[in-house]
């Protein structure tokens, strides 16, 4: 018997060994805290200009606390619920797994972990987390081995940072900014008492959906740490007596700047790859003025309230005709709204109609009344999609509202900006107002560093994520004429040649019949004329003169990437193009022909300190001695091309300029400012309710100053739609907008001139604005400007034929 049993150890051990090489095969190696800190995800982050956070990105959100920023009583807090003899175990503890039993069978519910903190350390790092028995054998085999090679300290602060606390939140330092918006050194007993409460189900004891279930589990954690020996029973009362008070926090993304936010996602996914960005916690640096964006977020906003409005009332937002649905309404709006629904003037709120007649409705806000006049009204006129007539008014209220609709509203303020009352009820007086069904866009970028500093790609991101800046082709009408009237210049064409302006004869079959908006005497306009007033049918010939695809080709030197279809129609701008590439085309004439492409990412840093991406301009503010000057070597050896001659440059720049001094878009004076630029109206034909209609779908203003290029669009996503109106272009529309936005962005800079100044080899003569050649006495007169090379000094050119 003894020789049988001295025969079957050596086997016995045989099989044991190999069980262990079976079941410890293809373990995760973790020899040391920093090997797990090199490979846990990080949170990326996107700042703006000023430093201020847009946005964070994770699949988990984590951010790494070292053990000894950890504060005690935190960490006391986490042992006592969920490992009492984390320093007595090797990695096992059998004793604990038998204590754990009987609390949770007294509790009747889980409130403790059979496993070690060692254990569940273990258990995240396996892929496979079925409950099987070889996954629980593998994870006792790797608890022991990190036990031995990782040690104590660590596996407590691989476990504190890698635990998931609910909410999105991975660590504790995670936790405690989601919940509590602070620093672990700033978390209160109580607070981490909570925290570490939620390891065991995160999920049921919530303090967000269940508050009541959490404060119950709070309070065993502390009387844990009694148990424990860390507090003493009157530490855990006064503790128990603290209020769940959590933070408020707002998404940063929705409200700052998120079309923007979004787009360098996308362009840092793009490069780095979507693993990067969501697991390399990259510190993102971005463009965006955060002053900028907010200003052009809300001229786009009033710019398409204002355009809305005048097509018309679509109806309330609701109608309720149940009293029980009112009351819910009228309690909902006192929760949401408190005592104080306009403690923010700007802000549109819902409101229930409870009485209307001819001059005056009062609607409920919940805590208060308020009183809307038919003058803040009488432009709700039913909306009809078959009519391009603006500006229709109501006289009297009844023919737009009834008692139970549920309508949007805002306080009517002064002429300085004081929210108004009526004289006799002393209500709050509101105006009325409705979500838009129209769109608008304003994006700008200093085209000498080349950052985007504002992008406001539509009306409402919540309501919809299309970026129209950077995603949206849109015609952009006579704003294209600036593109080849600048190749003509660039050819030898002059400002006081002279262009054919009659009435466009159709070829047979041919359809197309466009029209100028001015009427000349005798059919003939100078070219400088044609564009400066936005004619169109000598552009027209000119274009045809200068060949389309030179034009074509001449576009994409510019940096269009859209389809230019190859007919007379591109002309007048018919093929769309992008807001962001048109933006950066205009940029070229306000650089004086050379190309600075728009700029999203500043700098993009890894958590590891890597640069992974550096397009920061050699003037960034924000940038150190020894980056700028690395900064000034990329730009030397790498130096913006130079797309068109700068005398060129200068003559389509002076054209442009005189679009705004003396054209079709005088309004972009007032800006505070020298600018110049370029206006447009896109408009075709749509069928719409079984018959085909003429109408106006894109109005535009793309302009610059000697720092920035600023576009301006406003237009309906589905043209069809309806048509922005009859009597309506781009000086009723998009150039207001543009107007509004660049007397901010251009408050308190001092700016050159446009064109900034004369290169050599230019040279001017004074002309006959009409008819071109010398002046004539008391007729008008205009000042031409050519390039030497391409025309005889101080001659004006004889009028083409």
């Amino acid at each position: 018997m003894a020789v049988l049993i001295l025969l079957t150890l050596p086997a016995l051990a045989l099989v044991g060994r190999g069980a262990y090489r079976y079941f410890a095969e293809d373990l995760p190696q973790l020899d040391s805290v920093s090997a797990y800190r090199e490979q846990a995800p990080g949170v990326t982050r996107i700042y703006a200009a000023d430093g201020t956070l847009l946005a964070e990105l994770a699949r988990e959100h984590r951010s790494y606390a070292p053990l000894e920023d950890i504060p005690s009583p935190l960490i006391a807090a986490f042992l006592s619920a969920e490992d009492r003899r984390f320093y007595e175990h090797g990695g096992l503890d059998f004793r604990g797994l038998a204590r754990a039993t009987k609390a949770n069978i007294v509790s009747g519910t889980i409130v403790q972990g059979g496993s070690t903190i060692t254990q569940q350390v273990a258990k995240s790092f396996l892929a496979d987390q079925e409950r099987t028995l070889e996954r629980k054998v593998r994870e006792a085999i790797l608890s022991v081995r990190m036990e031995s090679r990782v040690g104590k300290a660590p596996i407590l602060e691989i476990y504190l940072n890698k635990i998931f606390l609910g909410h999105g939140a991975y660590g504790v330092r995670a936790a405690a900014s989601r919940y509590f918006d602070k620093q672990l050194d700033e978390l209160t007993l109580a607070e981490s008492a909570l925290i570490a409460g939620l390891a065991q189900a995160p999920s049921r004891w919530s303090p967000v959906s269940n508050p009541d279930l959490a404060l119950r589990r709070r309070n065993e954690v502390l009387f844990d740490m009694v148990e424990a020996g860390y507090l003493d029973a009157d530490q855990a009362k006064q503790a128990s007596e603290e209020p769940i008070v959590l933070a408020t926090l707002r998404d940063p993304f929705r409200w700052r700047a998120p079309f923007y936010a979004e787009h360098v996602r996308q362009l840092v996914g793009e490069q780095l790859g979507e693993e990067a960005v969501l697991s390399d916690g990259l510190v993102i640096e971005t463009g965006v003025n955060l002053t900028l964006q907010a200003a052009a977020d809300q001229t786009v906003d009033a710019a398409a309230r204002k355009l809305d409005r005048r097509h018309g009332w679509r109806g309330p937002a609701a109608h309720l005709s149940r009293d029980n649905a009112r009351a819910r309404l009228h309690e909902r709006m006192l929760s949401e709204y408190g005592q104080q629904p306009f403690s923010r003037p700007d802000r549109w709120l819902l409101a229930l109609v409870t009485n209307v007649d001819r001059h005056l409705a009062v609607v409920d806000l919940g805590a208060i009344e308020a009183e809307l006049p038919l003058r803040l009204a009488h432009w709700a006129a039913p909306y009809d999609r078959a009519s391009g007539e603006n500006d229709r008014t109501i006289t009297g209220l009844g023919q737009a509202l009834e008692i139970g609709d549920v309508i949007w509203v805002r306080p009517h303020l002064d002429g300085e900006g004081i929210p108004q009352q009526g004289e006799e009820s002393g209500r709050a007086v509101v105006e009325l107002g409705q979500v838009p069904a129209v769109e608008g866009t304003l994006f700008t970028y200093d085209h000498q560093r080349g950052y985007v500093e504002a992008m406001a790609a539509g009306v409402d991101y919540d309501r919809s994520q299309y970026n129209r800046a950077t995603q949206a082709c849109r015609s952009p009408g006579s704003v294209f004429k600036a593109f080849y009237y600048a190749l003509a210049l660039d050819e030898g064409w002059q400002a006081d040649d002279v262009l054919e302006a009659k009435p466009w004869e159709p070829e047979p079959g041919e359809e197309w019949s466009p029209r100028n908006i001015d009427k000349t005497l005798d059919g003939k306009v100078l070219l400088r004329t044609a564009l400066i007033k936005s004619l169109n049918t000598p552009s027209i010939r000119l274009f045809l003169a200068v060949g389309i695809q030179d034009v074509i080709n001449f576009a994409r030197k510019l940096g269009f990437t859209t389809e230019l279809i190859a007919d007379k129609g591109l002309s007048l701008g018919t093929s769309c193009v992008r807001i962001d590439e048109l933006t950066a085309g205009f940029g070229v004439f306000a650089r004086g022909g050379s190309a600075r492409a728009p700029v999203y990412l500043r700098r993009v840093i890894d958590k590891h300190g890597q640069l992974r991406i550096d397009q920061r301009h050699p003037i960034d503010g924000a940038i150190g001695i020894g980056d700028r000057i690395d900064r000034m070597a990329a730009l030397a050896s790498d130096p913006p091309k130079q797309l068109l001659d700068p005398r060129t440059n200068f003559l389509i720049s002076r054209l442009l300029r005189e679009v705004v001094t003396s054209g079709t878009s005088t309004r972009a004076t007032t800006i505070g400012a020298p600018s110049a630029g370029k206006s447009g109206t896109a408009s075709g034909r749509y069928k719409r309710d079984g018959r085909w209609d003429d109408l106006t779908t894109d109005t535009w203003f793309v302009g610059y100053t000697s720092q920035h290029a600023t576009a301006a669009w406003m237009g309906f996503d589905d043209r069809n739609e309806r048509s922005l109106g009859d009597e309506d272009a781009s000086y009723t529309t998009a150039i207001p907008m543009w107007t509004e936005f660049m007397k901010i962005v251009v408050d308190g800079r001092t700016l050159d001139r446009v064109p900034a100044s004369v290169p050599e080899g230019i040279g001017q003569v004074i002309v006959d604005a009409t008819h071109g050649g010398p002046p004539v006495a008391g007729m008008p007169q205009a000042t031409i400007y050519y390039r030497r090379d391409l025309r005889h000094a101080d001659t004006p050119a004889a009028p083409l034929p």
